[in-house]
């Protein structure tokens, strides 16, 4: 791993614990707190890849839970937010292999990803506070989160795109970067 890439991947797991500890906002029936780290955890799967996702999330948010007091949600934290980041990268680079405008392919890389946020969560507020009921209480604040994330990602995917050589200051990633075009030689290994 090249020390840019080792680099990006420490800034990005800090910008998610800066984020998610910046706002919080307690939600006291389940014992956690709604933050706007999202939208840097799906950013970073989106722009960097499933790696890079996994890491920032899981340990941006699971370090963010540490420092604000919340260490008890630290596993489930990483977990989660790990898999966030990690599904929007995989799904983000399915869709650009297809072709699909990056910025829509963004958004539909997001979705499901916040959508799996908001279940991960549940399913450990459930194990965590023994109760269906009150972890349900979470699952609106958490569909709020994810929903500002995913509004949060879509501007920062943009604001950043208007950085002339943004590959060359954070490395080849998979956002800014073209996919190569095809070539009769690719595309005759394509259909043997």
């Amino acid at each position: 791993m090249k020390s840019k890439t080792i680099a990006v991947y420490a800034l990005m797991s800090a910008l998610v614990t800066v984020a998610t500890f910046a706002i919080r906002i307690p939600m006291v029936a389940t014992d956690g707190y709604l933050n706007i780290g999202d939208g840097i955890v799906l950013f970073t799967g989106v722009a960097f890849g499933p790696l890079a996702g996994f890491i920032a999330g899981g340990i941006g948010s699971a370090l963010a839970d540490l420092i604000s007091g919340y260490a008890h949600w630290i596993l489930p934290t990483l977990l989660i937010k790990g898999a966030e980041g990690a599904l929007a990268g995989v799904l983000f680079f399915l869709l650009k292999k297809l072709r699909v405008n990056r910025f829509l392919s963004a958004g539909i890389a997001a979705l499901p990803s916040a959508i799996m946020m908001v279940a991960g969560y549940f399913i450990a507020s459930w194990i965590m506070k023994g109760s269906a009921a009150v972890a349900f209480t979470s699952v609106p604040g958490n569909a709020i989160q994810g929903a500002v994330g995913i509004v949060l990602a879509i501007l920062l995917l943009f604001s950043t795109s208007r950085i002339k050589s943004f590959s060359e200051i954070v490395g080849r990633n998979q956002f800014y970067d073209e996919l190569p075009k095809p070539t009769e030689e690719s595309d005759k290994k394509e259909r043997e």
